[in-house]
């Protein structure tokens, strides 16, 4: 707790100490194609201090640091670091000893997204803060905190290219045609500027990556020979090379390979889920969060009866269940309760669909993670389609399953008279 305080004070105070596990400072040589040597890089310290939400914390995990070590090859995959986060623990530390600035992400093993990208210089420290609404795919759009300007500056540029893609889709809407053609060669413009100014290597991928791939219309022609005059600057990292010559691109090493396999397990494992029966007669307990966050089981719901629905705002059919769901409601509302989970990615929209439903008197869950991703649960249940319901018995065992309109009111009326 001590050792976090003084970190916080530090970091406020823009004099952050460092202070490492065992840091490797020797050099490294790069030798170029022709086999001259051509530049020396220098091992030094680098920082990370991640802080983690109350759902990434929920159960022990590893959180890796990896990347490419794009100074040796363009797919030399490496892990730069690890740590062991146990439940409840929501900071944890990074120690890196990288030659040049680092391009890396963040993976976690069980709860989190499955990449975190950042990028970070030597003789620094950064701060970054990771929840469940972070997305799980996520580009260098992470603020950082002192100490993190490369970073931040790759996420304004981020925050830039946003804006222009919802411009565009304004500029689409009103088949304005000509105006998108205006304004993409003003963002081709300015992302050709950056590139020119560009002081770091990181800087020219994302310049690259949203050329190639994020501009309508207005891309150069000489596409190639525009990226390697810009990467013949970092002619030492070879990684810049695959964007213009993919024929140069080396074969990975055997340690490489390594590494490589072990991220493929590790993406595996943290998508392998053990799946739940749902067979008439299974035993089904479950547990969501509501809109405010708070867990409701159906083991602890008082009436015998549960009707479990998988729904979502965008479900047609689902919608046109409701009236059916609500007649039962009505009719044995003390004996029946409706838990209805929604597969929603976007909760305003799953909020509004409740509203216009007036569906309040359902216990309104929802399977799905605050980034749209869905939760273990969820994913254990394996919900091919939607609507799916399942009517459990008081030992809240299912007794059936897919009842759709007059069926649901027949099968309910049925076990209130036994």
């Amino acid at each position: 707790m001590k050792a976090s305080i003084l970190f916080l004070f530090f970091l406020w105070m823009g004099t952050l100490p460092f202070y490492t596990r065992s840091v490797n400072t020797s050099s490294t040589t790069i030798i170029t194609d022709k086999g001259k040597k051509d530049k020396s890089l220098v091992n030094k310290s680098a920082r990370v201090y991640l802080s983690m939400d109350d759902y990434i914390c929920s159960e022990d995990q590893w959180v890796y640091v990896y990347g490419f070590k794009g100074w040796i090859s363009g797919n030399e995959e490496a892990f730069f670091d690890s740590v062991f986060v146990p439940k409840g623990q929501h900071h944890a530390e990074f120690e890196l000893s990288i030659p040049c600035t680092l391009d890396a992400r963040l993976f976690f093993s069980k709860n989190g997204p499955d990449r975190v990208s950042f990028v970070i210089e030597q003789d620094s420290c950064l701060s970054l803060y990771v929840d469940e609404e972070t997305p799980q795919y996520n580009g260098y759009c992470i603020k950082a905190s002192k100490g993190g300007c490369l970073n931040n500056f790759l996420h304004e540029l981020g925050e830039e290219q946003k804006n222009y893609r919802r411009k565009c889709k304004e500029l689409a809407e009103k088949e304005s045609l000509d105006s998108i053609e205006i304004y993409s060669k003003k963002r081709l413009e300015r992302l050709e500027k950056v590139m020119d100014e560009a002081t770091d290597y990181p800087i020219l991928y994302e310049c690259f990556a949203m050329i190639k791939y994020g501009l309508q219309g207005a891309k150069p022609t000489n596409m190639s020979e525009m990226f390697k005059k810009a990467a013949q600057r970092f002619d030492w990292y070879y990684g810049l090379k695959s964007w213009y010559s993919p024929d140069s691109i080396r074969r990975p090493s055997l340690e490489a390979q390594r590494v490589a396999n072990r991220f493929k397990e590790l993406n595996r494992k943290k998508r392998e889920c053990e799946l739940l029966n749902k067979e008439t007669g299974a035993y089904m307990e479950l547990a969501f969060q509501n809109a405010e966050g708070q867990e409701i089981s159906t083991k602890g719901l008082s009436q015998p009866y549960v009707l479990v629905d998988f729904w979502a705002s965008w479900c047609k059919p689902c919608r046109q269940e409701i009236p059916y769901i609500q007649q039962a409601l009505s009719q044995y509302g003390d004996s029946l309760a409706i838990y209805a989970v929604s597969l929603d990615n976007n909760r305003d929209n799953w909020q509004k669909a409740i509203q216009e439903d007036n569906t309040q008197s359902f216990i309104q869950v929802i399977g799905t993670l605050r980034n749209g991703s869905r939760t273990r649960l969820l994913r254990q249940l394996d919900i091919k389609s939607i609507p799916t319901n399942f009517l459990l018995d008081k030992e809240r065992r299912i007794i059936a399953k897919d009842l759709r309109g007059d069926l649901l009111i027949q099968t309910v009326d049925s076990l209130m008279k036994q």
